[in-house]
């Protein structure tokens, strides 16, 4: 086979394998989807923190060799998207963040934007890493409405702006959760949803 056919041939397939391989990982075969938002670095599935006001510009800080990005809230209640390939049964939100003990902070998933409904949760303390506490919280999310294949989360701590506190915020971390692909029935499932879900359903309209 002359040369200029494997070119052909590589140009041609490799657009498609790269497109196979994104619709590979958007199906999610193992059931866990994590994305990470550190405030340094721009992330194609998390949004910035908004409105601006309510949160600082973003601080680059260097301290030694430790190198990061934070955040700080200085008036409740603040917003940021995640884009989702598919829908999630569940979702475990990580936060590494510095406040005051009274301060109080939650943050939770919208049920439902048109009804300004919330599924807001206290953040529980787990551990603290180089001066920064770690918290958890866990959701249900599967009655959530999602908009553009976007899921909306609030963070509110109420009062902040009378008693004049902030909170400094350094990553967020957000698992999300469905049943994994163990059987060929589970990948056809799963193919059927993503493809209802995402726009490629206007290809079979």
């Amino acid at each position: 086979m002359p040369i200029y056919k494997y070119i052909r041939f590589i140009l041609i397939a490799a657009p498609i394998i790269f497109l196979g391989f994104l619709i590979y990982k958007d199906l999610v075969p193992s059931g866990r989807l994590i994305t990470n938002y550190d405030f340094c670095d721009l992330n194609p599935f998390a949004s910035s923190w908004s409105p601006h006001g309510r949160v600082l510009a973003i601080e680059k800080i260097k301290m030694g060799g430790d190198k990061y990005c934070q955040q700080k809230m200085v008036i409740d209640p603040v917003y940021f998207d995640i884009r989702l390939p598919q829908r999630f049964n569940e979702a475990r939100l990580t936060v590494w963040y510095q406040k005051k003990s009274e301060t109080k902070l939650q943050i939770g998933p919208a049920i439902d934007l048109s009804a300004w409904q919330w599924q807001l949760k206290d953040i529980n303390y787990i551990r603290t890493e180089n001066n920064w506490q770690v918290g958890v919280a866990d959701y249900n999310i599967q009655s959530s409405k999602l908009d553009n294949n976007r899921l909306r989360f609030l963070v509110s701590s109420p009062n902040m702006d009378t008693s004049r506190q902030e909170i400094i915020f350094k990553k967020i971390e957000i698992e999300f959760i469905k049943k994994p692909i163990t059987a060929w029935p589970d990948f056809i499932e799963r193919a059927k949803e993503f493809i209802l879900f995402s726009r490629l359903k206007i290809i079979f309209q």
